[in-house]
């Protein structure tokens, strides 16, 4: 279990990095994690809640006078542990070395490189294993062509908004799924606002921007083999 969860989260820090979002207090009330341990650093916040895939986590950048072997020390140290299956695992992915480790309901990743003369930089980044009420269904969020298949499902959270990010992908045309939906969200309450085509090596490629109150949904429909991928982003309140 260790590491299936192990090889999870590197997939999942990957998504992480994309999104910034408000303080520390959202994110200490919605996840239900150990404290996770901080080195001798300048930390600040890169998204301190979001759910990835039905997943939440968060994740911190810090920039240290140390080295990175001196991180690692101190995650050793800060993990060790009596038993040979609650032990960090530490693997290396040029530039990047990574310790991470199971921890109650959570997982904690470091992933640290060398930076400047002698010092650091890196992402902290903790996942929690999901409930199923905090698991939204995708086609809710978004009406989606019969056969659509979802690649990544991201909700993130922002000072007085929340954003839906989903990347899906279909086997009709870019003009196809732009016409759905321009009809299938017309019919709830949409109005388009701007649409305008671009041309990419694999044909064209459509954008859709359409508002219903204050909330903003942008589509990009582009088209990528035998395969037509749709990118939305739902805003609230953007």
């Amino acid at each position: 279990m260790t590491r299936t969860l192990f090889t999870s989260g590197r997939r999942w820090l990957i998504g992480a990095a994309l999104f910034v979002s408000l303080s520390g207090e959202l994110m200490a009330r919605e996840m239900d994690c150990p404290d996770f341990p901080e080195p001798k650093a300048r930390v600040q916040w890169v998204a301190p809640y979001m759910i990835y895939n039905g997943v939440p986590m968060s994740v911190k950048r810090f920039d240290s006078e140390q080295k990175p072997a001196d991180v690692l020390a101190f995650y050793r140290q800060a993990w060790s542990a009596a038993t040979a299956s609650a032990a960090p695992l530490e693997y290396t992915v040029d530039p990047w070395q990574t310790i991470a480790v199971v921890r109650g309901k959570c997982f904690f990743t470091v992933q640290v490189q060398a930076a400047g003369n002698n010092g650091s930089t890196g992402l902290l980044s903790a996942t929690q294993a999901p409930d199923q009420t905090r698991i939204i269904s995708s086609d809710k969020a978004l009406p989606m062509m019969s056969g659509s298949t979802i690649i990544n499902d991201i909700e993130h959270r922002d000072d007085g908004k929340t954003a839906r990010t989903l990347l899906l992908s279909n086997s009709f045309s870019a003009e196809t799924n732009a016409g759905f939906y321009r009809q299938t969200l017309g019919d709830q309450g949409w109005q388009a606002v701007n649409s305008y085509q671009m041309t990419t090596k694999n044909g064209p490629g459509i954008t859709l921007i359409m508002k219903r109150g204050l909330a903003e949904a942008n589509l990009v429909i582009t088209r990528s083999g035998s395969s037509t991928n749709v990118l939305a982003n739902l805003v609230d309140k953007p």
